[in-house]
């Protein structure tokens, strides 16, 4: 089929399409079946020699597209080179030598490393201090605890003792007054 063939059916077909959207009365299934009905056959090589010239229209040739490369790598050459000089204009304005005016603090003077060793000293000797202060407070508190452990495990067998002698009366005599003024003196005994 000639491509303006295939044109030719397009707008009859359209035209048909028109018509019967126009009409007062609903277009049945069997109406639209003719229009759309129509066998299209198309040569895919006359359809491209025929549309092939209107598309080369717009687009570049090579030359042209040769032109355009060759100008945006001269931009990109000439940004670059640009680049660099700004840098190397940049690098020189940078000072070599820094003259250091005033005191600097550092290890630089003998004076320097003496305070900063004082320093050290100090700091290293206040937190063994205060370490050992506050290990001998947790010594004193383990010990407070231990004490009044002992006093209540104490209380509570002088108190199973006073119990037994009150519950058995005959057995008082095997247990002896127990208390700290003289009772340790009768195994002290020469």
């Amino acid at each position: 089929m000639n491509p303006q063939d295939l044109f030719n059916d397009i707008k009859a077909m359209k035209a048909q399409l028109d018509e019967l959207s126009q009409r007062a009365a609903p277009v049945t299934a069997e109406q639209l079946e003719q229009v759309i009905d129509r066998p299209i056959t198309l040569d895919a090589k006359s359809f491209a020699q025929h549309v092939l010239p209107d598309l080369k229209k717009g687009l570049p040739d090579t030359a042209a597209i040769e032109q355009a490369a060759d100008k945006a790598a001269s931009r990109i050459a000439q940004t670059a080179d640009q680049a660099v000089q700004n840098f190397e204009k940049t690098a020189q304005r940078i000072p070599r030598h820094v003259r250091v005016t005033g005191d600097i603090y550092g290890f630089t003077t003998w004076y320097a490393a003496l305070v900063y060793g004082v320093i050290l000293t100090l700091v290293v000797f206040g937190a063994w201090f205060l370490c050992d202060y506050y290990r001998e407070q947790a010594q004193e508190t383990v010990i407070y605890k231990q004490a009044q452990e002992i006093s209540r495990e104490r209380d509570y067998y002088y108190n199973q003792i006073q119990d037994y002698k009150r519950n058995n009366p005959t057995y008082t005599k095997l247990f002896p007054r127990y208390d700290d003024q003289g009772f340790w003196d009768q195994f002290n005994r020469p």
